[in-house]
């Protein structure tokens, strides 16, 4: 078998490089992996073979040209942003079948959810994270070919444990202060204009100031505004060196719904912003491990912050974690040899 599998963003990369290893180990399939990231992300990143970079955005019908050349067997898509929706089209308009991981997904937005929706009532396979999400397809009637399969991206963070080093990247990266917060608000400042990000930045500065803070801005974006004093864009790193800083950090303010689920896993606590959609995994906020918080209001930050220190109890594990990438695996297996043999 012959499986293509997309890759839209850098959490997504890396679960599918990991499925594709996997696959390719128990000699399950052979892997095809679609990338869609910006050049200097996709540098960052370890390049599985083979692999075919796709420029950012592409169109259904780019998709289909590509799914035409290659015939895959089936394509596994993550999520359900723009680029998921239009592959997963694709896919079906040429008689591929469809496999959606991260199923159940119902993001606030409108166009996001619609994405999710479509994504998850044509695919052969829905792949949930958690138990929430599998009650969400069956309360929508959506029964058959789901499966909970739990976070790969916790599987990714234990197998990187041991060659993470948080010391040696706070040393490369020296930051000024004696402590420093890490920042990605991508999700919230994509729709931004820059006077808006530059404004932002000003106002992570004076959060900074505040609690005597280096804020170092983690962003995949091709073109922020030149950081403001206090506030220190890094380049595309690799994983581990941004497991490594996480480990080392005081505080993490993001939007990422894969950093806030890494930052749990690596017993560190967050700030969310409030007006961020729904992450998959609610527990951290949920059970007050990370918190809600105003990203543009420096003052509110700093309280937080503090907040932050207190003595929180861990609040567990989610269910189903450990294995996932072998859940996804078999289920891939399971589903596609079904098919073959006319069950499906």
């Amino acid at each position: 078998m012959h499986v293509a599998l997309l890759a839209a963003s850098r959490p997504h990369h890396r679960i599918a490089a990991a499925v594709a290893r996997l696959a390719e180990a128990h000699g399950a399939w052979s892997s095809l992996l679609l990338e869609v990231l910006p050049p200097a992300v996709r540098d960052s990143l370890p390049a599985p073979s083979p692999l075919r970079a796709l420029r950012p955005g592409p169109t259904e019908t780019e998709f289909r040209d590509l799914l035409r050349t290659e015939r895959p067997d089936a394509l596994l898509v993550f999520g359900g942003g723009e680029t998921a929706l239009a592959a997963g089209k694709a896919a079906l308009r040429e008689g591929i079948p469809l496999l959606h991981m991260e199923a159940g997904q119902r993001p606030t937005d409108e166009a996001l959810r619609a994405g999710h929706e479509f994504l998850d009532r044509e695919a052969l396979l829905r792949c949930c994270l958690g138990a929430s999400q599998a009650r969400t397809l069956e309360a929508e009637g959506i029964a058959d070919g789901v499966c909970v399969t739990g976070d790969a991206l916790y599987d990714l963070f234990q197998e990187a444990c041991s060659g993470l080093d948080p010391a040696a990247a706070v040393e490369r990266l020296q930051p000024s202060a004696s402590a420093f917060a890490l920042v990605s608000l991508d999700g919230l400042w994509r729709t931004a204009t820059p006077e808006q990000r530059h404004a932002a930045q000003r106002q992570l500065a004076e959060w900074g100031r505040l609690t005597g803070m280096d804020i170092l801005l983690l962003s995949d974006m091709p073109a922020l505004p030149a950081p403001v004093p206090g506030v220190r864009l890094l380049p595309a790193l690799p994983p581990e060196e941004t497991l490594s800083l996480l480990c080392a950090c005081r505080c993490l303010l993001t939007d990422s719904d894969s950093l806030q689920r890494e930052a749990f896993y690596a017993g560190k606590r967050a700030l969310v912003p409030a007006d961020a959609r729904p992450g998959q995994l609610a527990l951290p906020l949920e059970s007050g491990w990370h918190k809600p918080a105003p990203p543009h209001d420096p003052a509110a930050l700093a309280e937080l912050t503090d907040a932050l220190s207190a003595s929180c109890p861990h609040p567990g594990l989610p269910e189903g974690s450990g294995r996932a990438v072998r859940r996804m695996v078999a289920a891939v297996m399971a589903t596609l040899a079904d098919r073959a043999d006319g069950l499906l």
